[in-house]
């Protein structure tokens, strides 16, 4: 009986040898045309995102608010931009904003027209001008805007809240109020014969006018500016200027209150009638009694012109916040002298 001898191992080595050289030889076949091939896999699944995304860029509506500034003067003026990128069909209903916006006084409301902003988008804004009266860090509230698509979809957006810093008229790094500097001494005049040389020539300057005047008869009518602002308006832009004058960072506390006084009274002159020019506080209150003002708003400015006249003549140095104060109840004198003259004239409309 025969016996079958096993392989040798030399023969089983071969063979593993021949098998591994035909794996290797495989895959070489086939590395190069997967080398060309996994960058067109890897790229295929996302050619189609940027396409998407934009389809549903332009089939969305985006919110955006902001300001000119985020520090500004207790008085001054900010204006809020609120707009919407919108697809062409939608529609936007902007927010019924008040007088009020929290802390924040609306002073103007203007919805610009919708105009084209890219292929099948459209703009359209609501720009607010804000104000307010007091100082320390604040924030303009969240705004919500509707959008309406073609299938009657309602889409509600919301801005992000902003954060303005509001400062005082007195500058953070000054300690304390300069004093007034003393008023400069005038030399005497040793010269008085330059006062009769100046009456000579005026003198000569009046006989030229008269001469002038007689040989042209014809009169020229005065070309005058007139000024169409309202009285509110042209108050309140006086005392911003007087506050970007910084007299009161300066030191210069009674020149300060004496314009601010000055600025409320012929505020008043004009819109009750009363006479304002170089009156005094006694004077001016006596004849604005008789006007129809109220008599809580007589006595408030009554008040206010009082406390200007301690600072000027009472030598009187008022704290930063009594300063801030008196600024504000200049506003508040006028907020409320207009809000009664749109009081007067409903009334009046009513009777009729």
């Amino acid at each position: 009986m025969k016996s079958t001898s096993s392989p040798k191992p030399k023969d089983r080595r071969q063979k593993v040898k021949g098998k591994r050289q035909n794996r290797q030889k495989r895959m070489s076949q086939i590395f190069p045309f997967a080398f060309y091939l996994l960058p067109l896999i890897i790229v295929c699944p996302f050619l189609g995102i940027p396409t998407l995304l934009r389809a549903a860029d332009e089939k969305s509506a985006q919110l955006k608010a902001s300001v000119d500034n985020t520090t500004i003067t207790v008085g001054d003026v900010l204006q809020l931009n609120v707009e919407v990128m919108r697809p062409e069909a939608a529609r936007v209903a902007f927010p019924t904003i008040g007088p009020q916006l929290k802390d924040w006084v609306i002073r103007d409301s203007v919805r610009s027209p919708s105009k084209e902003a890219g292929p099948g988008r459209f703009s359209e804004s609501l720009k607010l001008q804000l104000t307010i009266y007091k100082t320390g860090d604040f924030e303009i509230p969240p705004l919500q805007v509707e959008v309406v698509h073609p299938n009657g979809e309602k889409e509600v957006l919301t801005s992000e809240p902003i954060k303005i810093k509001v400062q005082s008229v007195l500058s953070g790094d000054q300690e304390e109020l300069k004093g007034v500097k003393a008023q400069a001494d005038i030399p005497p005049d040793y010269k008085p014969f330059l006062l009769l040389l100046a009456a000579l020539g005026a003198l000569a300057l009046i006989i030229y006018r008269a001469i002038q005047f007689f040989k042209n008869r014809k009169r020229m009518e005065p070309l005058t500016y007139k000024d169409t602002r309202s009285p509110e308006e042209i108050a309140r832009e006086a005392i911003r200027s007087l506050l970007a004058r910084k007299l009161v960072q300066k030191g210069y506390l009674k020149e300060f209150y004496l314009e601010l006084s000055e600025i409320v009274k012929r505020y008043l002159g004009l819109k009750l009638g009363v006479p304002s020019l170089e009156r005094t506080t006694e004077e001016f209150s006596r004849d604005l009694r008789e006007t129809a003002v109220p008599w809580e708003e007589f006595q408030i400015i009554k008040e206010f012109l009082m406390d200007c006249d301690l600072v000027k003549f009472a030598k009187y140095r008022p704290s930063e916040e009594e300063i801030d104060r008196i600024v504000q109840r200049s506003f508040d004198i006028i907020d409320a002298a207009e809000a009664n003259r749109k009081t007067e004239f409903v009334a009046q409309e009513v009777a009729k």
